[in-house]
C-alpha cells in the first residue's frame, strides 16, 4: 500500500494535450505548456464506477491530504445542514439521504414513481421498500418534489422542484470542494455543476455507484451503522465527533469536550435522545466517556469511521470522473473561460 507512487497516473486513450490544465495556489483553473500535465488524466485515474477498487481506496487513505479532505467533507456537510432547515431535516437521517439523492436519480433515469422507489429501495438493501411511501411523502412535505400527474400506467409521477435542485447542488458543491483537496481537477466538474446536463450526469452515476457498491458497504450491523447511522441525527453527531479537532488524524484522536445540552439543541434533538446514542455507543465499545464528559472514540471506531470517508471522497472522485468523460464539453467550456476578451 504504501509502496505505490502518489499519485501514478497514466494517460488514457484517446486524451490529446490540448487539454491541459493546472490550478493555481487560489484552486483557479489555468492553461498550462507543460506537457506531463494532464488534469483530464489525472481525474481519470479515480473512474472506479460502483464496484470500487481496494488498491485506490488504499492509495486514497494514506494520501497525505486525505485527513484534511475528510475533516473537510465533515464540516462541509454539517455547515450547509445548519444553514438549510430542509436539508438539515434529511442529514438527520440516513433513510432520508438516500431517498433525496434516488428521488433524483430515478428522475433522470426514467421518472420517479412510488413504484420505482420501492424497487431502489429493496435493490440497495439500505433502506426498506416499506418505508419508500413514507420518504416520498416527507420529500412533498419540504417541497423538494411535486406532483406531474400519472404516466400510461395510471401510476403517480413526482418530478424536483427548483428549491430541491438549488439546495441539492449547493450540498454537492461542498462535498466536492473537499474532494478536490486530493484530486484538484475535480473542480472541474464543481464549477459545472449549475448546468442541468452536467448536475444530471453526476446524479445519475450517483445512483449507480450506491446501488452497485453492495460488497464495500460497512457491516449493517456493526454499532456505527446500527447506533448513530439509523438514528435521528446520528450521522450528524459522528461528524461532530470525527471533527473535534481542527487538524492532525482524522477522525478526532483524544478526548473530545463535549455537552449533551449543546449538541442537543444544535440538533434539534432532546438530551435523552443524545444520551441513549452515547450510553449505548459506550456500551458496545464504539467510545468511552471520561468523568468530566469528554469523548473518546475507540480505535475500531475510528478505523471504521475512516473507511467510510475514504469510500465517500472515492465515490465523489470517481463520480467528477465519469462525469467529465461522458461530457467533455466541459473541458471546452474551460478552454473558453481560458480566452482573452475580444478588444
Amino acid at each position: 500500500m504504501i509502496g505505490l507512487h502518489w499519485p501514478r497516473v497514466k494517460r488514457p486513450v484517446g486524451l490529446t494535450p490540448s487539454l491541459l490544465y493546472i490550478f493555481d495556489g487560489s484552486g483557479v483553473l489555468q492553461q498550462t505548456t507543460d506537457q506531463s500535465i494532464d488534469v483530464s488524466a489525472s481525474l481519470m485515474h479515480w473512474a472506479i464506477g460502483g464496484s470500487g477498487n481496494e488498491d485506490l481506496f488504499a492509495q486514497l487513505d494514506a494520501h497525505p491530504d486525505f485527513d484534511r479532505a475528510a475533516r473537510a467533507l465533515a464540516s462541509n456537510m454539517l455547515n450547509v445542514a445548519a444553514g438549510n432547515e430542509s436539508l438539515d431535516g434529511i442529514f438527520k437521517d440516513a433513510g432520508r439521504y438516500v431517498a433525496a439523492l434516488w428521488a433524483l436519480y430515478a428522475h433522470v433515469t426514467g421518472g420517479l414513481t412510488l413504484p420505482r422507489l420501492k424497487e431502489i429501495c429493496a435493490a440497495s438493501k439500505l433502506v426498506s421498500p416499506g418505508r419508500a411511501r413514507a420518504l416520498l411523502l416527507y420529500l412533498r412535505y419540504l417541497g423538494y418534489i411535486e406532483s406531474a400527474g400519472r404516466d400510461q400506467n395510471r401510476v403517480a409521477r413526482y418530478v424536483p422542484t427548483a428549491p430541491f435542485i438549488a439546495t441539492w447542488t449547493a450540498h454537492l458543491r461542498a462535498a466536492l470542494e473537499a474532494a478536490r483537496m486530493i484530486e484538484p481537477s475535480a473542480g472541474l466538474v464543481l464549477r459545472r455543476l449549475h448546468d442541468p446536463a452536467v448536475l444530471e450526469t453526476f446524479s445519475r452515476f450517483q445512483g449507480e455507484e450506491l446501488l452497485a457498491g453492495a460488497q464495500n458497504r460497512l457491516d449493517m450491523n456493526s454499532p456505527y451503522v446500527r447506533i448513530f447511522m439509523n438514528r435521528h441525527a446520528g450521522s450528524q453527531v459522528i461528524m461532530l465527533l470525527a471533527t473535534g479537532s481542527t487538524e492532525g488524524a482524522f477522525p478526532t484522536e483524544g478526548a473530545m469536550a463535549f455537552s449533551t445540552a449543546a449538541v442537543a439543541k444544535r440538533f434539534k434533538v432532546s438530551r435523552i435522545h443524545i444520551k441513549r446514542m452515547l450510553d449505548q455507543g459506550e456500551k458496545e465499545g464504539f467510545l468511552r466517556r471520561q468523568a468530566d464528559g469528554a469523548i473518546v472514540l475507540e480505535e475500531a471506531a475510528r478505523a471504521t469511521i475512516r473507511r467510510m470517508y475514504v469510500m465517500q471522497l472515492a465515490q465523489l472522485l470517481s463520480q467528477a470522473a465519469r462525469t467529465l468523460r461522458e461530457r467533455p464539453e466541459i473541458l471546452a467550456d474551460t478552454r473558453a473561460d481560458q480566452q482573452p476578451e475580444a478588444a
